[in-house]
């Protein structure tokens, strides 16, 4: 079974990063005993650096499209785009017969089966705009009480990991204690190797809540829909003509 990781960015540190992050996911588990998985990212020029804006996000969407058709093309059985912007998700959806599955969407629906009060911890502010679009679309809005932001650009994110373990604890609090969130999505694929960290610490004081990893959580997916041998519908998603 092949799982093709798409992160629709350019930034050749973040694949470096998340090659080792989806090793540590299959290294607690695995569905499949003959797994083969493989990260790639856009080449350089053929999309942005990070995504902190819709542009971003614009900019991404043919590269990752493309991105997809080729691990189709090279055998793969699956596809998580890595990104919680969800660039290319619904278009790659039409064009390709393997399922495609993506972080924003499936984490935050995975949150609500944990929970009421979701908040979505984001790396800037200028990203708020675009996650309540994105909320309202797929009906999710009345879920999310909080977005808070740590002020971290993504691709600094990966410089201190306890920094921003200190930070993400510190914005949670907050909205557990003010907006009353019951449930935490790390905001941003980038925040990797905090989930676990960030929930105990939350534990420690006193507040026994979930802090939802958007990557794994696809990649868990991706593993269910390949073990069901089923994918999206092409009654939603129809082939392109």
């Amino acid at each position: 079974m092949k799982i093709k990781i798409i992160v629709p960015i350019t930034l050749k540190s973040f694949r470096e990063r998340a090659e080792r992050e989806y090793k540590e996911y299959i290294s607690k588990g695995c569905m499949f005993k003959d797994l083969q998985l493989d990260v790639e990212i856009l080449p350089e020029g053929e999309g942005p650096l990070t995504i902190q804006s819709e542009y971003d996000g614009a900019m991404a969407e043919r590269g990752a499209i493309a991105l997809v058709e080729k691990a189709e093309r090279d055998g793969y059985d699956g596809v998580v785009i890595d990104c919680f912007c969800d660039s290319g998700y619904y278009p790659a959806r039409e064009v390709v017969g393997i399922p495609v599955v993506a972080a924003f969407e499936t984490s935050i629906r995975f949150a609500q089966l944990l929970g009421d009060n979701i908040s979505i911890v984001t790396p800037l502010k200028s990203n708020l705009p675009r996650l309540h679009r994105k909320a309202r679309a797929m009906g999710a809005d009345n879920f999310i009480v909080s977005i808070p932001s740590i002020g971290i650009p993504v691709a600094e994110l990966g410089e201190s990991k306890g920094e921003l373990i200190r930070n993400l604890e510190d914005k949670m609090i907050q909205a557990i204690e003010k907006d009353r969130a019951q449930v935490f999505v790390l905001g941003c694929t980038g925040m990797m190797g905090v989930a676990t960290a960030v929930q105990n610490k939350l534990k420690d004081k006193g507040y026994d809540v979930p802090v939802v990893n958007p990557a794994e959580t696809c990649f868990r997916f991706m593993e269910c829909l390949l073990v069901m041998g089923i994918k999206q519908s092409e009654l939603s998603f129809p082939k392109r003509i």
